[in-house]
């Protein structure tokens, strides 16, 4: 696994002061130290694999122009010193560029030294960068390299990462004891775990802070040959919680899953990403399972639909529907962000033409057709509507040609049992009414309460003559079948009429 990301040129540009100043600070600093580019010994190696280096560079030190001219010629670290060094008194007209990591650096070509080695050499401030002039050696003889901000540290074949370069590491990465500003305060988030083998420690990042793939982003400051074995990723977390617990828990073994951490060590996805996986994962094993488990915003309400409604709080026709579904389904629902259109939504398709024959028989599925741009709830609505006031309707008497005083309160009466008051009054409002009328239609306004402010509407013998037949409005809004029909025969009597009702 490389230290760095690949970079890419960014072309040559102007030296602005700040920079040239900067190179030149360094190349100074390696005039007095050439060794400095060189990681100091942590570890118990038999051989050293530096010292070679080491006393090349050392030859530079007091150098002269012309020596440090021919070091400069080659391609390797003590080239690029040796160029760099070079600079300590000369002008820098111009930079070459190179992007890492999103990141641009800048570096003067001077020698033949790889741009690698420049960039390294001339960047030495940036504990990142630094270890492009060494990471070579550390892949070859396979040695384990630490970057801290002032220093790299060589521990040679062993793994474990020095304290200071843990604590550096850490506040890289913004976290306290390996822990991100959420878990520290609340350890029940959902997060990912990364298991550092060879620090003997473990971090935790939660969903909220997962921005990155944070293993790669250490691997930006420490050389290892074996990253994958040093580093093992789980995701810890409820993704379920139980509205209460079950006898026998039907999703236990879906919730035991491992995710396979390769893509995220081989920096192929983020910690967002991997914990992404884990839900996924989840939730797939779930959904192979044959029976019909209710889960709804990470709730699991395991078989129980009356848990279910409660907590949907649907409206009639669409309890009607749930409750239909519910009872049907063989495998497990699981819903985000719950509402009862998006149950009935997920499921229209196979069982809404069943629940609409349920409620309004073939004429329900009839009046599908008219709906097809409304959501499940609007059809259901709609449809409950109709079937409930056609039940209404059925328990009243049929009538053929009803006498006009009959047939209007016969109407007001039927729209209140539709509709309620609302459509009792709107029926009275829309007829031209005559002495009589006016009476009935007053008699009906007494018995649902709302005469007052009408009453100015009505003359003194008309308000007196509704209270009369207040009776027999209120007998009509209540009685169904021949009590139904008596009221209508008695209140139209009342008014004057020898009709009998057919």
């Amino acid at each position: 696994m490389s230290v760095v990301d690949r970079f890419k040129s960014k072309g040559i540009r102007v030296a602005t002061k700040v920079q040239e100043k900067a190179i030149k600070e360094t190349a100074s600093r390696l005039k007095v130290n050439p060794a400095m580019v060189l990681p100091e010994c942590d570890g118990e190696c038999r051989k050293c694999h530096f010292k070679k280096l080491q006393s090349k560079l050392e030859n530079l030190k007091g150098a002269d122009e012309k020596k440090l001219t021919k070091y400069s010629s080659g391609k390797d670290l003590v080239a690029a010193v040796a160029g760099t060094v070079l600079l300590a008194d000369s002008k820098i007209p111009y930079f070459a560029a190179r992007e890492i990591g999103g990141n641009t650096y800048v570096y003067a070509k001077r020698g033949n030294a790889k741009d690698e080695k420049l960039l390294a050499v001339q960047n030495f401030n940036d504990p990142h960068i630094r270890m492009l002039g060494i990471v070579d050696v550390a892949t070859k003889k396979k040695v384990y390299l630490y970057s801290l901000k002032d220093r790299m540290i060589c521990r040679g074949g062993d793994a474990t990462p020095p304290e200071d370069f843990v604590k550096f590491l850490m506040n890289k990465l913004g976290l306290e004891n390996g822990m991100c500003k959420h878990m520290s305060k609340d350890g029940k988030r959902t997060h990912i775990k990364i298991k550092w083998i060879p620090a003997d420690m473990e971090l935790k990042i939660c969903e909220e802070c997962a921005s990155r793939n944070t293993v790669m982003e250490m691997t930006k400051y420490f050389y290892s040959p074996n990253i994958e074995k040093e580093f093992e990723v789980t995701v810890e977390g409820e993704f379920v919680s139980c509205n209460k617990k079950c006898d026998t828990c039907l999703i236990e073994d879906a919730l035991e899953q491992h995710v396979d951490d390769s893509e995220y060590l081989g920096g192929k996805i983020d910690d967002r990403k991997f914990i992404d996986y884990w839900h996924k994962k989840i939730q797939w094993n779930i959904e192979k399972i044959h029976e019909g488990i209710f889960i709804m915003d990470n709730v699991c309400y395991g078989k129980d639909i009356d848990a279910v409604v409660k907590k949907l709080s649907p409206s009639r026709w669409e309890e009607i529907a749930i409750r239909h579904i519910l009872e049907r389904i063989g495998r497990p629902m699981l819903i985000s962000n719950a509402t009862p259109n998006k149950i009935l939504s997920k499921y229209w398709d196979e069982y809404g033409e069943d629940i609409v024959r349920s409620i309004a028989g073939g004429r329900g599925v009839e009046m599908m057709g008219s709906t097809s741009k409304h959501t499940p709830s609007e059809i259901l609505e709609k449809i409950y509507t109709h079937a409930e006031k056609q039940k209404v309707l059925d328990e009243l008497p049929r009538y053929g040609k009803l006498p006009p005083l009959a047939e209007f309160a016969d109407r007001i009466a039927r729209a209140y049992r539709v509709g309620g008051s609302k459509e009792a009054v709107r029926e009275i409002h829309g007829e031209k009414m005559d002495v009589k009328k006016k009476a009935i239609a007053y008699a009906f306004l007494l018995a649902i309460g709302k005469s007052e402010g009408e009453e100015w509407k009505y003359s003194d013998m008309e308000r007196d003559f509704g209270s009369q037949l207040k009776e027999y409005a209120s007998r009509l809004l209540e009685s169904k079948g021949k009590g139904y029909g008596n009221a209508l025969q008695e209140m139209l009597t009342m008014t004057g009429s020898t009709k009998r009702l057919k």
